[in-house]
C-alpha cells in the first residue's frame, strides 16, 4: 500500500519557491567604494549581509543581492517569531474577524502578512485579508508582492490584497486604521530616539481601537530596555504581553549546500512587545 504523505507546511513551500526564484544573483556591485561596479561573487554578498548587522554596520537594502540573500537567510525566522506571537497573543482578535486588515511599518518583504494567513488558515471561515506595507526602500515593492500572494496559493480559505507605500515611517499618515500594526526589527536600526517615539507614535495612530501592535526586535538588553523605555512614554499605548526573548527553529528544510553556503539563520532569536492603544482589552 502506498503510503500518502501530508502536504507540506506553507512555508516550506513558499521557501523551495524561493530557492528556485531568487538564486538569479547580479555579477557586479555597485555598492564598494570604487567609481566602478566590482564583479562579486555570491558567497562575498552573504558575508556583506552577515557583517551588515553587527558592529554599526550598514544594511543595503538598495542592493539587489542583499535583498534575494535576506530571503534564504532570514526570511523562515522571520515568518516563525510572527506566526508564534500572533497565535499566542492575537488568535482570538482575529478568529471571528472576516475582513482584517493590517499593516507593517519597515516591512520589506513583510513577513508579518504570511504568519498571519497561515494562523488563518487553521480558522473555521473564509477571510479576505488587506496588508499594507510601509518601507522607504521601493525595491522591497515587487518582492513583497511576489511573496505574499505566492504563499496565499498554498491557503484556501484566505483571500488576499496587498498594498504597499514608499515612506519614511516616521512621518507615515494615513486615515485608514489597522487591526494589527506590526514594527518588526526597526526599531533596533533607527539611531535617533527621537525617530523611534515617531514610529512609535505613527503606529498608535494607525491603529483600531480594538486592535494591537506587534513589535519584534533584538533580545539584547540594552535594546530591549530601550524599546520597553521608550513605549511607555507614548501615553495611549499600553504593554500587553512582552517576552525579553524567545527562541524557535524556523521549521524548514533546507537543502545542506544552500543551509551552509548563505549560513541560515535557523533559530529565530527575538524580544517582543504586544501593545494596545486604550485601556479597553481585546
Amino acid at each position: 500500500m502506498e503510503m500518502i504523505l501530508p502536504p507540506e507546511p506553507p512555508i516550506q513551500s513558499l521557501m523551495d519557491y524561493i530557492f528556485d526564484n531568487y538564486s538569479d544573483f547580479d555579477d557586479f556591485c555597485e555598492f564598494t567604494e570604487d567609481l566602478e561596479p566590482e564583479p562579486v561573487d555570491v558567497e562575498e554578498c552573504v558575508e556583506c549581509h552577515k557583517a551588515s548587522y553587527y558592529d554599526e554596520g550598514n544594511p543595503i537594502y538598495e542592493c539587489t543581492n542583499f535583498k534575494q540573500v535576506y530571503l534564504f537567510r532570514y526570511l523562515a525566522t522571520q515568518f516563525v517569531q510572527s506566526d508564534f506571537v500572533i497565535q499566542e497573543h492575537v488568535r482570538h482578535l482575529i478568529d471571528n474577524k472576516t475582513d482584517l486588515s493590517a499593516v507593517s511599518l519597515g516591512g520589506g518583504p513583510a513577513p508579518e502578512a504570511l504568519a498571519l494567513m497561515n494562523e488563518l488558515s487553521s480558522c473555521e471561515g473564509e477571510y479576505n485579508l488587506f496588508f499594507n506595507n510601509i518601507d522607504y526602500e521601493a525595491s522591497w515593492e515587487d518582492i513583497y508582492h511576489d511573496v505574499s500572494h505566492q504563499f496565499s496559493n498554498y491557503i484556501q480559505n484566505v483571500k488576499l490584497r496587498t498594498d504597499f507605500s514608499c515612506h519614511d515611517i516616521t512621518s507615515y499618515v494615513s486615515e485608514k486604521l489597522y487591526d494589527i500594526v506590526f514594527i518588526s526589527w526597526v526599531l533596533s536600526e533607527i539611531s535617533e530616539q527621537q525617530d523611534i517615539l515617531k514610529v512609535l507614535k505613527v503606529a498608535s495612530d494607525l491603529v483600531t481601537p480594538q486592535g494591537c501592535i506587534i513589535i519584534m526586535d533584538s533580545w539584547e538588553s540594552k535594546v530591549v530596555e530601550n524599546i520597553s523605555s521608550l513605549v511607555r512614554k507614548i501615553a495611549e499605548l499600553t504593554i500587553q504581553e512582552h517576552d525579553e526573548r524567545w527562541t524557535k527553529n524556523c521549521g524548514v528544510q533546507f537543502p545542506d549546500d544552500i543551509r551552509e553556503f548563505f549560513k541560515v539563520r535557523l533559530y529565530c532569536d527575538t524580544a517582543y512587545w504586544v501593545l494596545q492603544n486604550s485601556s479597553d482589552e481585546f
